[in-house]
């Protein structure tokens, strides 16, 4: 066994036993609900950001806190400017509608006292001390609380209750050790043999807020979406808002975001994008290694980013309209580790911005979204909380944090986003593991322009889906090669091309180019068929019925492989009427039906723009699948989507098609 091959061997067999190796190495984030909610209660809640006591719901706390309401009337103007913005471009935008037309944030969800932030994760990301030291900071990186939208009200004698698609991240920065290092700060993340890992160890230890410094409050937050019905060919949209603030009592900063270029600004300003290109040049070695601090003069404090199809569209490239290739034509590439070409390096700067990485190798725009608590209705919880590629993320981490415990110099390197887990060794070796099924690849073109790549797994080839205009590389996916005799539901089943509207990313257009796969002609329990992107399945899926077998999980044995498929759950007509009418609890009370879907699990996730959703825990025999789930396209699960939610107002009034922002009125 060659040296490479017995490191990702190595690998495998420790990511197979994540959970042994977590509780007796470094803790690298906490996503349990019961150890969250006691964190909650101890302190940590959303209202203490703010130094706020008492109640946390989103009512209060506006009224509460100056900083959390200045927050909210900022996100309210960047709503209403993107929805003057699209209706200029012909996409009228609605809060509440049972039509085929674009919907928007309802803004009263931040300031309703039926919402609150619930805490849904804490990250340990000392790992960012790699940039403390760019900033010249001696801070030994940062703990991260991460905070979801979530509601919970009573209707008609019924408790409604689901998270939404909006984020806060408040970000705390970690005092060194005495003597100014970080080995000590990073052991106290590790338990002792005789602890574990609960609330009371976490306030004790690596949490004591005598150590935590308040830095900044980050927003990803879903802010409009267009279904299926509207986007047929795209099979829906999405957009996201992203943005960083700093408070100081009532005052509130809007802070630059992280290596994210302001676009409009340098495209006017000859001379400022002159003076972007040659920082870039001159800390070429320093974007290579994914370790850089773009100055702030450059960058933007708002970006939006779009999806479905994250990965290929052309404003989740943000520097690829500002830079050609030939401007960077005359740099050295050949001592680096990952950019070999100028096409790399606009590359590795897209991937490394705000609009890049969360589209790529994300879930829904997100990598942390946490696990859902009993409160969540059993048709709209999800498998699995984080994203492929914080999944890949935590063996470097992990390594990073056993380096500096043992003294040693870490690995710096950061991967692309959409890379694979990889073994990590303290020598500067990057070994990845092959990519698994519909996990993102290079296809030999772009990967020409990189060092050290990765691989499709076995019987998987890597195959572009879409292209983008504009967009210089190649997004693509390890799949199935044409005519295999191991197709699955779920499969994507159709190729793509993107218009690219620089000026109006709402308004890109995609245009089915082909199938490839899946060419039974109707639906059956034997042969696969390709389901439509007009039913919200993004490059169509292949789709075979349910049969009593499947219904049976009878592929499922204990020991042996997970089989690709599994008879998990489908929207049907009755789902379709119930979303349209703005009836949510009707949806999520009967209006499904059985179907395949990809199977998933925390070791193996769902193709972009598809998410880990739960089986309900009164499905027939799902004891024999305890931890797996099914892929479902991303807004099919309401959680996932900021429209057509019940709402506790007195009246959800519907909007008439000639509303404006904030039509929809109470009683």
């Amino acid at each position: 066994m060659t040296h490479r091959f017995a490191l990702i061997a190595g690998f495998l067999v420790a990511l197979l036993m994540a959970q042994v190796a977590r509780a007796e190495g470094p803790v690298t984030m906490v996503d349990d609900p019961a150890i969250l909610a006691a964190l909650d209660a101890r302190g940590f809640g959303f209202a203490g950001v703010f130094a706020v006591d008492g109640e946390d719901d989103l009512k209060a706390l506006y009224d509460e806190a100056p900083a959390y309401h200045a927050i909210v009337d900022t996100v309210a103007g960047d709503v209403a400017a993107l929805r003057a913005e699209m209706k200029a471009g012909g996409r009228t935008l609605y809060e509440v509608t049972d039509g085929n037309v674009g919907r928007i944030m309802d803004m009263r969800w931040l300031k309703t006292a039926a919402a609150r932030f619930r805490l849904v994760g804490v990250v340990n990301r000392l790992d960012r001390r790699d940039f403390a030291d760019v900033q010249g900071e001696s801070n030994c990186g940062e703990v991260r609380f991460i905070y979801r939208l979530a509601y919970s009200f009573k209707k008609n004698g019924k408790v409604l209750a689901s998270r939404l698609p909006f984020n806060f991240n408040a970000v705390y920065s970690v005092a060194p050790d005495a003597d100014g290092g970080c080995v000590g700060v990073a052991g106290r993340w590790t338990p002792q043999l005789d602890e574990s890992v609960d609330a009371g160890w976490l306030v004790g230890g690596p949490l004591e807020k005598a150590g935590l410094s308040f830095r900044q409050l980050e927003l990803n937050a879903q802010i409009v979406r267009f279904p299926s019905g509207q986007e047929t060919e795209f099979g829906g949209q999405a957009a996201y808002l992203m943005r960083i603030f700093d408070f100081d009592g009532a005052a509130i900063i809007e802070k630059p975001l992280e290596n994210t270029p302001d676009t409009g600004r340098l495209t006017e300003d000859a001379a400022l994008k002159k003076r972007l290109a040659d920082y870039i040049s001159d800390h070429v070695a320093a974007i290579d290694l994914g370790v850089y601090e773009i100055p702030d003069e450059f960058l933007a404090k708002k970006a939006i980013s779009w999806s479905t199809f994250g990965s290929a569209r052309q404003a989740n490239h943000p520097f690829t309209p500002l830079f050609q290739p030939t401007d960077f034509a005359g740099l050295d590439y050949s001592g680096l580790k990952l950019v070999r070409t100028p096409e790399a390096l606009v590359e590795r700067l897209d991937n490394g911005a705000c609009q890049g990485c969360h589209q790529a190798g994300s879930t829904a725009g997100f990598h942390f979204i946490g696990l859902d608590d009993r409160t969540t209705s059993p048709l709209n919880r999800i498998e699995v909380g984080i994203s492929p590629h914080l999944h890949a993320e935590i063996p470097r981490r992990e390594a990073w944090l056993r380096a500096t415990i043992d003294g040693k110099e870490p690995n710096r390197f950061r991967p692309l986003s959409f890379a694979p887990p990889a073994a990590w060794t303290d020598t500067g070796e990057v070994d990845y593991a092959p990519a698994e099924m519909a996990m993102p690849c290079l296809v030999p073109e772009d990967a020409a322009r990189f060092g050290a790549s990765w691989q499709c797994d076995g019987g998987t080839v890597c195959t572009p889906l879409t292209t983008a205009s504009g967009v210089r590389t190649k997004p693509a996916q390890c799949l199935l090669p044409k005519d295999s005799k191991d197709m699955f539901s779920g499969h994507p089943c159709l190729t793509g091309s993107i218009a690219s509207n620089a000026a109006q990313p709402f308004n890109d257009r995609y245009k089915i180019t082909g199938q490839f796969a899946a060419f039974a002609t109707d639906v059956s329990r034997t042969a696969y068929t390709c389901r439509p992107p007009k039913i919200g399945v993004p490059a169509g899926i292949a789709y075979r019925g349910c049969d009593d077998k499947d219904r049976a999980f009878a592929a499922f044995k204990a020991g042996k492989p997970m089989p690709s498929e599994i008879c998990g759950l489908v929207g049907g007509k009755k789902f379709d009427t119930c979303v349209a009418t703005n009836n949510f609890d009707q949806c999520l009370g009967g209006a499904v039906n059985r179907g395949n879907r990809p199977a998933c699990s925390a070791d193996h996730f769902c193709r972009e723009d598809y998410m880990c959703q739960s089986l309900p825990p009164d499905t027939p025999g799902v004891a024999k699948v305890k931890g797996i789930g099914f892929c479902s396209p991303t807004y099919f699960i309401f959680q996932m989507r900021i429209d057509n939610h019940a709402t506790p107002w007195a009246s959800a009034a519907r909007a008439t098609m000639g509303a404006g922002f904030g039509a929809a009125e109470e009683e």
